[in-house]
């Protein structure tokens, strides 16, 4: 066994202990095969370190040596590609893939269509299991890469687990924002020298395609076992991003989604063993000499849009004005929907009003920074400080877990790296100015949309006292109370009080179907709406599955079942 794989093995064995009413530690749960070799590990490495050699006081973080590969064009024997996925049968036409690549987690939903396409049976696919992260979640994926000592690609939680052991002193990096390079500059910069020890250069770009590999090998996994082929159609849900960037993304994301199935089925058989960095980028440097063309790559949505096309049951009457608010890691993004729905006339009219979708980059990463900056003040440290980068940099790799703590026990305790602890309560960080700040600027958003649409949506709001303009909370952070605010009381547009409400966290429909859903909706509404056979209507055009028409779609009502 690895020294590294021990370490991670032992790290999650003390994190089983628990401690009694009585003081007394007790370890639960069975002991596996492979933490009782990690124990035999650690003993003999023990037994081999002299007395008195000092391995038990504390050390001085250490840099890491640089792994010296190879350059991708000197890799010999040359990668060779699986494209068997380009060769292999059609896939049935009555199954959709949508993918939902987010910044913390992502996920991926599975629809088929039966009984004549008026039925739908849903499988939110279980990502956590070939990812071996069933205690984090059965749903998503922990969206994170990181390059080790030794120049190979780690993914999901196993890069989590090594980053925690090889830079919890804070003299390494792991990538967990990746997502962004979408929205932000940056795609073709170089990965910095604390995330990427070696000396084989990678972008921030190809480091995006890494993890989309890693995400199609754990949906690859999990459709075989539902027995449906690799060339499944599949759309893919990005941010909501205007003119020529949101055109770039769209170009970009159906490029990386077609690549991925290749390096997925490429490394297949590797991926959970490490995959060197410069084996995967001769990968893609073969993949890239000539043009390809990938058959399975279907429609980009936004997430909003799959939101609101997961909240709607096609079967109940409906006519309201529909907001969604999708607040994830990298992005906050916005959408109104104008929705009118009969069963009984047949009618069934949904559309995303013109102009409406908007999205910006603040999000819940940017309570992470406020709350890593919190932290560094209240610990007293300062750049003078020889430990200021390694505290720091410690603090990226778990704030994502101290929030969640802080966020559900109203407190969390921190321990760093130099020594200090520091206790941080929600109320002190919730007063902040910056946190403050960030629930306006959403609030300032939702305004700002409204007041910039034709005065119509908000008049015929108002026009009716028992009328809400309703809003949808979705995503990672739609339980933030700042979050929550925006779909309580009313808000002031242009001089006019219009009155809101929040819709149903959990979709009536949906509850009928598969009620364990209702604890994982917020973070999987997007690649569940996504996947569903018609989409809601993009501005003056349908948005369906066959692709745009130009007249209002008439939506066949749905009877579904699933899970």
């Amino acid at each position: 066994m690895e020294w590294i794989e021990a370490k991670i093995l032992l790290k999650n064995l003390l994190s089983r202990i628990e401690i009694k009413e009585d003081g007394c530690k007790q370890l639960t749960g069975v002991l596996t095969d492979d933490e009782l070799v990690a124990l035999q590990t650690a003993v003999e490495v023990l037994e081999k370190t002299p007395a008195g050699s000092g391995s038990a006081t504390k050390t001085k973080p250490h840099t890491p040596q640089k792994a010296i590969l190879s350059p991708p064009d000197k890799i010999s024997p040359q990668i060779e590609l699986d494209m068997s996925v380009q060769s292999i049968p059609e896939p049935p036409n009555n199954v959709r893939l949508c993918l939902d690549f987010g910044t913390a987690m992502s996920k991926a939903t599975l629809i088929q269509d039966n009984d004549n396409a008026r039925s739908e049976e849903i499988h939110v696919l279980r990502l956590g299991v070939p990812g071996d992260q069933e205690e984090v979640s059965e749903v998503m994926l922990i969206s994170s890469v990181y390059i080790d000592d030794e120049g190979r690609l780690w993914f999901g939680k196993q890069a989590v687990d090594r980053s925690m052991v090889e830079g919890g002193d804070g003299s390494r990096q792991r990538l967990d924002n990746i997502k962004r390079r979408l929205s932000e500059e940056g795609w073709d910069e170089q990965v910095g020298s604390s995330f990427n020890p070696t000396d084989v250069p990678i972008t921030q770009g190809d480091m995006v395609l890494a993890y989309m590999m890693y995400l199609t090998w754990a949906v690859n996994h999990c459709i075989q076992d539902l027995q449906f082929p690799r060339n499944l159609l599949r759309r893919f849900a990005m941010p909501c991003l205007a003119g020529e960037k949101g055109r770039e993304t769209v170009h970009r994301l159906k490029k990386l989604v077609g690549e991925a199935q290749i390096l997925a089925d490429t490394f297949n058989s590797r991926i959970k063993n490490g995959i060197p960095l410069s084996e995967f980028l001769a990968a893609t440097h073969e993949l890239r000499k000539e043009q390809q063309a990938y058959a399975y790559i279907a429609e980009d949505i936004t997430e909003p849009l799959g939101v609101a096309g997961s909240m709607i049951s096609w079967k109940t009457e409906v006519y309201m004005l529909f907001m969604v608010v999708d607040v994830g890691a990298g992005t906050s993004d916005f959408s109104l929907y104008r929705i009118n729905i009969d069963p009984v006339e047949g009618k069934n009219v949904a559309i995303e009003v013109d102009g409406s979708s908007r999205g910006i980059t603040e999000a819940g990463n940017h309570l992470d920074r406020i709350l890593i900056e919190l932290i560094i003040k209240k610990s007293g440290i300062t750049s003078d400080d020889a430990m200021w980068v390694n505290v720091r940099s410690a603090l990226e790799l778990q704030i994502r877990d101290l929030k969640e703590t802080l966020f559900n026990d109203q407190f969390v305790y921190v321990s760093l790296i130099n020594g200090k602890d520091v206790e941080i309560e929600l109320d002190e960080f919730l007063q902040l100015d910056a946190v403050c700040d960030f629930g306006e600027n959403l609030k300032a958003t939702m305004v700002d949309i409204l007041g910039s649409l034709d005065p119509s949506w908000v008049g015929w709001v108002i026009a009716d006292p028992t009328r809400r303009l309703v809003v949808a909370l979705t995503g990672g952070g739609s339980e933030l109370p700042m979050v929550k605010g925006l779909a309580e009381g009313e808000i002031r547009v242009n001089g006019l009080s219009v009155p809101v409400a929040r819709a149903l966290p959990f979709p009536s429909w949906l509850l009928e179907i598969d009620e364990n859903l209702e604890a994982d909706y917020p973070r999987v509404a997007v690649s569940l709406g996504g996947a569903r056979k018609r989409l809601i209507q993009r501005g003056d055009a349908a948005r369906i599955t066959a692709g745009d028409v130009t007249e209002t779609a008439e939506l066949g009502g749905y009877y579904t079942k699933g899970r």
